[in-house]
């Protein structure tokens, strides 16, 4: 067989491996690895992720990119975030990998036992309220809320706060067309991590004066029946922060006037279905998205429980992928800033500034029983 130059420069590359690394041979498959830009050693890891990043993961992009650069198959099944760290049934199936929406979650992971070995925060999204037009206008009035630089903000979270744990009538906020008492619903905090941080946010919302305190032990003692008076006139809670966002679309004003969310559910709806978010901004009541302040944000922390699923800790930082999740999903990047092609979404905020830390795991257990939870 004649000695092509593609044979030669390929004969010549592996010499020059070898007598780097100190590798007598180079195979064929690692060699075609590095001069096509392909990671030869594939891997598929199975586990369990929460519902608002599902999305990202079917992500064609996401997924090119993961095999062919990193080596990565994933087959992701949706739990919620706290289920994923402590309910026996989830975790007796041994999953490889898990990823939650709040760094809490690792701390959980480990008090409960399971095998952490990595973890690294990938992805931030703030908790914010989604309304609708009526009921800010109505709330604005009431001076609870604020526009800044086309920005809503609750300038006054904590009072509104009390005002619902008071039983505010939604005719006394001045939103006659609804029946009852102001209510903000969200999902389930014993299941789902934007439950969870909205029980966190009202935690540090009670803690102390103006609503910028961290909640502790003793806060979460004192301040549990109110928290739980929230959670308890919400009604049915779903069990997915996707199927709440879901409901609060299709429900309309009617059946969920206020909810706690997260940021990035709105940037990966307009970008998904811009024309029916078209639809929505040109209705006479329209979506509103509101910024506690302060707010919580969730980080997104990836957790390696295998050997093998070390490589997707690593993976999940690549710049090119981090771009992505900002620009076609909407979560910011690990220090909450936003990337290079940002989506122009009216009313988001290109910073975030008022945040108040969640609270400890202790005070969260201690939280999470008064509300139902299981240890």
């Amino acid at each position: 067989m004649a000695l092509t130059r593609r044979h030669l420069g390929l004969g010549l590359l592996a010499t020059g491996l070898a007598g780097t690394t100190g590798v007598a041979v180079v195979g064929p498959r690692r060699i075609e690895g590095l001069v096509t830009g392909t990671n030869p050693d594939q891997a598929s890891l199975w586990g369990f992720i929460g519902g608002e990043k599902l999305d990202f993961v079917k992500n064609p992009k996401v997924r090119d990119l993961l095999a062919r650069r990193h080596g990565l198959t994933l087959d992701a099944s949706r739990a919620g975030s706290i289920e994923m760290v402590s309910d026996g049934a989830l975790t007796r199936q041994q999953p490889q990998w898990l990823w939650p929406a709040s760094a809490v979650m690792t701390q959980l992971a480990r008090r409960n036992g399971l095998p952490v070995r990595r973890d690294e925060v990938v992805f931030n999204s703030p908790l914010v309220l989604y309304s609708w037009s009526p009921v800010v206008e109505a709330l604005e009035k009431a001076g609870f809320v604020e526009r800044r630089d086309d920005a809503w903000y609750v300038v006054k979270m904590a009072q509104l706060m009390e005002a619902i744990v008071a039983r505010l009538s939604w005719r006394d906020l001045g939103v006659p067309d609804l029946y009852g008492r102001v209510i903000v619903t969200t999902t389930d905090p014993v299941k789902s991590n934007s439950g969870f941080s909205f029980a966190a946010l009202l935690a540090n919302l009670f803690a102390g004066p103006g609503g910028g305190d961290v909640a502790t032990l003793e806060t979460v003692a004192r301040d549990g029946d109110k928290i739980a008076a929230v959670f308890e006139r919400m009604g049915y809670k779903e069990a997915s922060s996707g199927t709440h966002w879901n409901s609060y679309l299709t429900e309309g004003m009617g059946g969920k006037p206020i909810v706690a969310a997260y940021e990035s559910q709105l940037v990966e709806f307009i970008l998904a279905d811009p024309e029916r978010w078209k639809a929505l901004r040109s209705a006479r009541i329209r979506p509103v998205m509101l910024y506690p302040a302060p707010t919580v944000t969730s980080a997104h922390p990836i957790l390696s429980l295998t050997p093998t699923a070390d490589r997707l800790v690593t993976a999940l930082t690549d710049p090119d992928l981090q771009e992505i999740a900002w620009s076609e999903h909407g979560f910011r990047g690990r220090l909450g800033g936003v990337g290079r092609r940002g989506p122009a979404v009216e009313g988001l905020s290109p910073t975030v500034s008022s945040l108040v830390p969640m609270p400890d795991a202790a005070a969260m257990l201690a939280l999470l029983q008064r509300l139902g939870a299981p240890r």
